[in-house]
């Protein structure tokens, strides 16, 4: 009991726990990426409201295409913030048509394809971690004005961490979505 206590102890320290979260760790069930929808699908999202932070204007890239594909990674992004499977299925939709016209991007492209065909949010979130990953080699060398930064959880995938793009330094997780929405940190700046 007392591994448990201070393991709870640690994740309310690094992740700023809420105390439903804190109920859940300690009656000693598993937080790592076991989040389901519930069978009614209703979630409340009064406190994540709209989060796309891809519409914000700062960020300019070297051309259209390259745009395109990051306003749908933030649709998707989104979407995932606000634990919607079926909207992160229709975002990675349009994003894989978006991909279509980049440049090397299979690798986000194989990822966009995953999160397209899946209507389990676990699933997607695992993909949207390789999509990520993807989408920054793209847009590392394509920003013309402004600037993105590359966010972590190191909570998420059974403490293994995570990372994602933002063009807020605000922290939403989209690998919790409102289980832990502001657990994470930027990590590096991409101009």
């Amino acid at each position: 009991m007392t591994i448990m206590a201070l393991a709870a102890a640690f994740m309310l320290a690094s992740c700023g726990e809420t105390k439903k979260e804190e109920a859940t760790e300690e009656a000693g069930m598993p937080m790592q990426n076991e989040m389901h929808q519930e069978e009614t699908g209703e979630h409340d999202m009064s406190m994540v409201g709209n989060l796309d932070d891809g519409q914000s204007g700062d960020i300019e890239f070297s051309n259209d295409a390259v745009g395109s594909a990051y306003q749908h990674y933030m649709h998707v992004k989104t979407a995932l913030v606000n634990t919607n499977a079926e909207e992160a299925q229709s975002g990675g939709k349009m994003l894989v048509e978006a991909l279509g016209k980049v440049e090397n991007s299979t690798k986000a492209t194989e990822a966009a394809e995953k999160i397209a065909n899946s209507t389990e949010i676990n699933e997607q979130r695992t993909a949207f971690l390789d999509l990520s990953a993807g989408m920054e080699e793209i847009l590392s060398g394509a920003i013309a004005s402004g600037e993105l930064y590359k966010q972590y959880c190191p909570m998420a995938f059974d403490g293994k961490g995570g990372s994602w793009l933002s063009a807020s330094k605000e922290i939403r997780n989209p690998y919790y979505g409102d289980k832990m929405l502001k657990c994470g940190s930027v990590r590096d700046t991409i101009k």
